[in-house]
C-alpha cells in the first residue's frame, strides 16, 4: 500500500508531533511519501521507506487547495492522509481526514469572522470530500456531529500516543545537570504548550499568585517563548513574578522529557482540547498531571491525576497545593497515572489507522 501524507507541519507543536510519531509506524509496513514544505525536507529525519516530495503551497492557501491533490495523484499512491482539515480538490484515490478539534468553529471569541468563516468552510469540506475521518477523541467526534451533517459511521476515534522517550527515567546526573542549567528549585509547576487564548494562561498565573508565599516554588513554561508573548509577559511584570517564573522556552524532545521528569507536577489549563499531549507525558515520566475540567482534557486523563474547574483559579490553586503538600495522594495518583498511559500508544494509534486505510481499499 501507498501512502501519501502531507506533511508540512511536520515541525508544527500538535499536528506535528501527530505527524512525527506516524510516520515510522507506518512506513515500518507501508510504502509512505510526505509532502513536505520547503524549508523541512533536510531537517526530516531519514526514515527506511519514506519519500519526501517538496510542495511549495503556502499554509492555508488557496493555491494548497489544488497542488496537495497533483502531488498525490503523480505520485500514484493507493491512499491520501491529511492530518489536519486542509483537503485538497481533485484527488483520485482515497482521502482519509484526521480532524484534532474544530476550535477555530466552536471558540468564536478567539478567531476573526473571517478565520471562523474559513474553518468551517474547509472542515464542512473534508466531512463531506473524505471517505473516512478520524479523530483524536469521543469529545471531538461529538463536537462534528453536533456542528455538521455527517454519518456517524465515517468517524473514526483513534486516540493518539505517547512516545516511549517519556516513559524512560533519564540517568540521574543528566537530571540533575538539566535542573541546575535552568536553576530548578525544589517544587516546580511546569506548562508546557503555546501561549494561545484558549490555553488558559492568565488562570494558571492567577492561581500561581495564590501560592507566591511558598518559598523555592517556581511556574516553569517549556514551548512558545513567555518573554515574546506581550500579554503573559505583562501579567507576569503586573503580579510581580518575574523572579518566580522560568522561562525554557522551546526545548528539544530530549529536553522536554528532562523538563517532565524535573517537574514536581505538570498542568494544562486549557478551555479546548481535542486531545492534549502533556498530561499524558507527564503521567508517562511519573510526575503529577493537572488538567482542566473541560473539552477532551477528563476522557483523556481517566482516573489518573486531577482535574479543576478551568475558570476558578481557587480550584487550581487548591489543586497544585494538594498536590504538592499530600505526598499520599500524590503518589496515589502517579501510579494511576501509570496505568492509564497504557491506553495509549502509537503503535496502537498507527495499528487503527491503517486498518482504516485498507478497509477503503
Amino acid at each position: 500500500m501507498h501512502v501519501v501524507l502531507d506533511a508540512r507541519k511536520y515541525f508544527d507543536f500538535g499536528i506535528g508531533t501527530y505527524i512525527r510519531n506516524l510516520v515510522p509506524q507506518i512506513a515500518a509496513s507501508e510504502k509512505l511519501t510526505l509532502l513536505v514544505a520547503p524549508g523541512d525536507a533536510d531537517r526530516i529525519d531519514r526514515i527506511p521507506g519514506v519519500t519526501t516530495k517538496i510542495n511549495t503551497s503556502g499554509k492555508y492557501s488557496l493555491r494548497e487547495l489544488f497542488s496537495i491533490a497533483e502531488d498525490a495523484n503523480t505520485s500514484q499512491a493507493d491512499i491520501f492522509h491529511s492530518p489536519h482539515y486542509t483537503v485538497p480538490f481533485g484527488l483520485r484515490m482515497p482521502c482519509v481526514t484526521t480532524i484534532h478539534d474544530i476550535l477555530h468553529i466552536r471558540g468564536r471569541e478567539y478567531f476573526s469572522l473571517a478565520q471562523q468563516a474559513y474553518a468551517r468552510m474547509m472542515v464542512a469540506h473534508a466531512c463531506r470530500a473524505s471517505d473516512a475521518v478520524l479523530v483524536d477523541s469521543e469529545f471531538t467526534k461529538r463536537e462534528l456531529l453536533t456542528v455538521f451533517r455527517m454519518a456517524e459511521r465515517r468517524i473514526h476515534v483513534i486516540h493518539l500516543g505517547v512516545a516511549p522517550l517519556y516513559s524512560i527515567h533519564p540517568p540521574k546526573e543528566e537530571l540533575e545537570a538539566f535542573r541546575a542549567k535552568y536553576r530548578f528549585p525544589a517544587e516546580t509547576i511546569l506548562y508546557t504548550g503555546s501561549l494561545k487564548p484558549h490555553k488558559n494562561i492568565p488562570t494558571l498565573i492567577s492561581a500561581f499568585v495564590r501560592l507566591k508565599h511558598r518559598d523555592g516554588c517556581r511556574l516553569v513554561f517549556s514551548g512558545e517563548p513567555v518573554l515574546e508573548n506581550r500579554e503573559v509577559r505583562s501579567l507576569i511584570e503586573a503580579n510581580s513574578l518575574s523572579g518566580s517564573v522560568i522561562d525554557l522556552g522551546q526545548l528539544s524532545r530530549r529536553e522536554l522529557s528532562l523538563a517532565y521528569h524535573a517537574a514536581t507536577v505538570v498542568v494544562l489549563p486549557s478551555l479546548y482540547e481535542g486531545f492534549g499531549f502533556s498530561v499524558l507525558e507527564a503521567m508517562a515520566a511519573g510526575t503529577m498531571a493537572i488538567g482542566a475540567r473541560a473539552a477532551s482534557i477528563p476522557e483523556i486523563m481517566g482516573d489518573a491525576g486531577c482535574l479543576f474547574d478551568p475558570h476558578s483559579p481557587d480550584d487550581l490553586a487548591t489543586a497544585i497545593t494538594k498536590s504538592l503538600d499530600d505526598a499520599p495522594f500524590r503518589t496515589a495518583a502517579i501510579e494511576k497515572g501509570f496505568a492509564n498511559v497504557q491506553r495509549f500508544s502509537w503503535t496502537k494509534c498507527a495499528d487503527e489507522t491503517m486498518h482504516v486505510y485498507r478497509n477503503l481499499l
